[in-house]
């Protein structure tokens, strides 16, 4: 899995998550997450045992939002790019957070509690780490599959074009360049472009400008399964 410790709180109302994923098999994985060392304070992204995009910000013993897609992501031979688009500041709720898989809002939910107006999130909280890859409140659950273009904007609720795009000839949904994007202060870019070692400034290094690196654990560049 993938670290990075928070030095800023920023902005905790308004922020992109916006990534290419594939798995590999079927499980509780997650994609991103903030949450304290006991799990009373969390926020996550993941796959369910269900197989349904699962979101959560949750303050003991409440859910402050919380989302689970009706659809199921079955395919292990497709990429995914989810895009998760927060802003309570909003007036309406339905404008508050937007789910988008593959350039498609998600409008279908088995679950669909919106946050309250101008909620803190715990995203871009400072106390808990970041991690993506893993749960971090002791669980031993990872993400089995692939992942790239990882992009985290902070400040900005953005839109999937911001990232991706249709082929004017295939009609693919395609990534795009990103780094002229606005990341904010704790934003970042993760390309996993740089396999000549697996620290903070190589496999973990971000690509925003901000250098907001994580550190990477358990990964190997060397060649074969691992």
């Amino acid at each position: 899995w993938l670290e990075r410790t928070v030095s800023s709180s920023s902005n905790r109302k308004t922020f992109t998550i916006s990534a290419w994923v594939k798995r590999s098999s079927f499980g509780f994985f997650n994609i991103f997450g903030q949450t304290d060392t006991s799990g009373s304070n969390m926020f996550y992204m993941t796959f369910d045992s269900s197989h349904q995009l699962y979101i959560i910000d949750y303050a003991y013993p409440t859910n402050n939002y919380h989302f689970i897609t009706n659809r199921k992501f079955r395919d292990t031979s497709a990429w995914y790019h989810i895009v998760l688009a927060v802003d309570t500041t909003q007036a309406t709720n339905t404008n508050r957070s937007k789910l988008y898989v593959n350039g498609v809002q998600e409008t279908s939910f088995s679950t669909a509690n919106y946050p309250s107006q101008n909620l803190d999130t715990w995203v871009n909280h400072t106390t808990y780490p970041v991690r993506i890859g893993r749960f971090g409140w002791g669980h031993t659950t990872y993400f089995d599959g692939y992942m790239a273009e990882y992009n985290f904007i902070d400040g900005q609720a953005l839109t999937p074009s911001s990232f991706a795009e249709t082929d004017a000839t295939t009609g693919q949904w395609n990534p795009i360049d990103t780094s002229g994007l606005t990341f904010g202060t704790n934003g970042f870019y993760l390309k996993f472009s740089d396999n000549s070692g697996t620290t903070a400034t190589t496999l973990g290094k971000d690509s925003s400008g901000n250098g907001n690196n994580f550190t990477p654990n358990n990964f190997s560049v060397a060649a074969g399964a691992g």
